[in-house]
């Protein structure tokens, strides 16, 4: 959007512009929910048309739902657990020791009162599923300021033609239970407040509207007009998309607009955002890549349970003789004895071949394999391998495509998390910048300790690196703990050698402790060697030497 034209009386809302993506957010939530043939798309439809048609040519008078692969609600799930299972460190990176630890409690503080660990995971899950997400500040200076999760759905960015990456301000609009239309515009430094009454705008409405404004550019759906008493579906002629739309009509404002400072220096809106594309101004879905996959698996999957359904119920087949009367119908009675004549028919049961299905199931894991690449989920998406009896290196492998998606969110959003503690920070004590605050992200993996311990001890005896630096970056400790580790490890070293000095025996040490026994066995009470005394060396064989009397005694 470039203006705010569509805020004016007269104006459908949501603005045409922004339908297709508003329409699809409403399909992502039905996809979340595991109800993906409710969602008016043409992958799913398709799927419909082609189970009810089978459905019919095996007898079966009733529509058939096919069975549901909620693969959407897991991708954004285990997205948002490689992101923000384990939440990320935000720290202080002050050079002054005493602002570095107020700093610190401050942004320790807001991370406490203002839920960020639960907010930020759901914040992920939206990332995953719409694309997009955002933050939106709120509160008074004087007191303590929160922020709170806002859907896409209700924001719109206005931004400079020239430049769509520059926003001129963010859009909070919804429709309210009351049938008006609540609009914050918000601005660096303060936000607008309005108020609308707002009217469904019906069918014909609607189609008017389509044509006076848009010169036929969209249109109504004929496929779905049964049902635009909730919803209109829309037709834009030029990509030929077909999309939910839930129209209204701006009327009267309810009240005088009203301006409410932030006293910030940025929006009170912050964005965070999955992959997006400079010809888009809002982020990319998962849900995108791998709805048609999706579908298509579904499909395959209800066919086979069709064919699997239709023989459920056994059919048998005998000689007239094994046929019984049950009230004038003829029943198969198992366990009766039956004469069968040389060349009749022995009674049985009908085997459906089902080696045809094999092609189904080649299908399925064709789907699978790319329903893996696309969502870069691996074999995280699809619990090939159990983890439970692995090694961490080996899962680590494992999710290699998983860990480099969570490593691209998270590196482009990392200065949004900057900004929302830098904001909240005022209202805490003392403002922070951005450029004083780190975040340290993390994968949600557990880690080697003991590889850690040893590529420490390799880089250290080495000279490739101290022991302050492996310390800090493989622990993820700060300074201030290695100074405190290596003084408790000097004390104890300086605690050992006194014991040493002072004549003591080595408890951690048995090598000395015998040594110590050796050397006073060696020694008389004068102190002097007693090189005369004891048994007489052995031989190899074990037995005492016999003296050597050559050149002896005459």
């Amino acid at each position: 959007m470039y203006n705010l034209d569509f805020l004016n009386i007269g104006e459908t809302f949501p603005p045409l512009q922004e339908a297709k993506r508003v329409g699809a957010y409403a399909e992502y939530d039905l996809m979340f929910d595991g109800n993906t043939h409710a969602v008016e798309e043409q992958h799913f439809k398709q799927t419909l048309r082609n189970l009810n048609k089978l459905a019919l040519l095996l007898g079966w008078s009733d529509k058939y739902v096919s069975v549901e692969f909620n693969y959407f609600k897991l991708l954004s799930k285990k997205t948002a657990d490689f992101v923000f299972s384990e939440p990320p460190a935000v720290n202080s990176s002050s050079s002054d020791a005493a602002r570095k630890d107020k700093q610190q409690a401050i942004i320790d503080t807001i991370r406490q009162k203002t839920n960020f660990d639960l907010k930020g995971f759901d914040t992920i899950i939206d990332v995953s599923k719409y694309g997009q997400c955002y933050w939106r500040v709120y509160g008074e200076q004087s007191a303590k300021m929160k922020f709170t999760v806002v859907s896409p759905a209700s924001i719109y960015r206005v931004v400079n033609e020239e430049d769509e990456y520059d926003t001129q301000c963010y859009v909070v609009a919804w429709i309210t239970q009351q049938n008006t239309l609540k609009i914050q515009i918000h601005y660096k430094g303060y936000y607008e407040v309005r108020e609308h009454l707002v009217s469904y705008a019906s069918l014909p409405k609607m189609e008017k509207y389509l044509k006076n404004r848009f010169n036929d550019r969209y249109r109504t759906y004929d496929g779905n007009n049964d049902k635009s008493d909730l919803y209109t579906l829309l037709c834009d002629r030029w990509t030929d998309e077909v999309f939910r739309y839930t129209g209204w009509v701006i009327g009267n404002p309810v009240k005088t607009a009203q301006r409410i400072n932030t006293g910030l220096d940025d929006f009170a809106i912050i964005e965070l955002s999955n992959l997006p594309a400079s010809d888009r101004s809002h982020g990319t879905s998962d849900y995108d890549d791998i709805d048609s996959i999706v579908a298509q698996m579904e499909r395959t999957m209800t066919q086979v349970q069709l064919i699997f359904d239709k023989f459920t119920v056994p059919t048998a087949y005998g000689p007239e003789e094994a046929l019984g009367d049950n009230n004038g119908e003829g029943a198969f009675e198992i366990g009766k004895y039956l004469i069968t004549p040389e060349g009749g028919t022995i009674p049985g049961f009908l085997q459906p071949d089902l080696t045809r299905l094999e092609y189904y199931f080649r299908q399925l894991e064709f789907n699978v394999a790319r329903l893996k690449e696309l969502s870069e989920m691996g074999a995280a998406f699809t619990a090939d391998a159990s983890v439970a009896n692995v090694a961490v290196e080996t899962m680590k492998a494992t999710y290699t495509s998983a860990l480099k998606k969570a490593s691209r969110i998270t590196s482009r959003n990392t200065e949004a998390v900057k900004r929302l503690f830098s904001i909240l920070s005022d209202s805490y004590g003392e403002h922070i910048n951005v450029e004083d605050i780190t975040v340290t992200w993390y994968d949600g993996l557990p880690n080697d300790e003991e590889k850690d311990i040893r590529t420490a001890s390799s880089a250290i005896a080495s000279g490739l690196s101290s022991r302050k630096r492996e310390y800090i970056d493989r622990f993820d400790h700060t300074e201030d703990q290695f100074d405190d580790m290596w003084q408790e490890f000097l004390n104890e070293e300086s605690d050992l050698n006194t014991v040493r000095a002072a004549g003591f025996l080595n408890p951690f040490n048995q090598q000395d402790a015998a040594s110590s026994e050796g050397e006073d066995a060696d020694e008389d009470d004068d102190g002097e060697s007693n090189d005369g005394g004891g048994d007489p060396p052995s031989n190899d064989s074990g037995e005492a030497a016999e003296p050597n009397n050559e050149g002896g005694n005459e």
